[in-house]
């Protein structure tokens, strides 16, 4: 298993998401270098310094949902690319959650290859799909 250098982050209050999107992605080479079961989980361990390069994060959780979590992202660690990603496929779900600052939304009832899709494009420089 190769590492292409890419930290990520998964937000899921599903075990079972979290452990099968954590195996799939690093079988494609990403460093999945933490796991939270929601929003405040997310930003304790952030604040402790394991920073990722693109987190992953459901939309529909307890205590701190993805909104929440896009939110505080965007203001405190703008930098991390945010990958909205729930089991729901609204496109008023998909609006809000750009709208609170994700750069991309995947729906869980999509094909997993989407989600490798929207990584990859996540490595490209800023500026580069104009």
């Amino acid at each position: 298993m190769n590492s292409n250098g890419i930290k990520v982050a998964l937000v899921d209050d599903s075990s079972v998401i979290r452990n099968s999107i954590q195996e799939i992605i690093s079988l494609w080479g990403y460093d999945v270098i933490l796991t939270a079961i929601h929003g405040r989980d997310l930003l304790r361990q952030l604040s402790i310094g394991k920073i990722p390069d693109i987190c992953i994060t459901d939309l529909n959780m307890p205590v701190m949902n993805g909104y929440e979590t896009i939110a505080a992202l965007k203001e405190q660690w703008p930098d991390i690319k945010i990958i909205a990603f729930s089991i729901t496929n609204t496109r008023r779900e998909e609006e809000r959650a750009l709208e609170a600052g994700a750069h991309a939304f995947v729906s869980k009832l999509s094909s997993i290859v989407e989600l490798q899709k929207v990584l990859h494009d996540m490595q490209e420089p800023a500026g580069s799909d104009c």
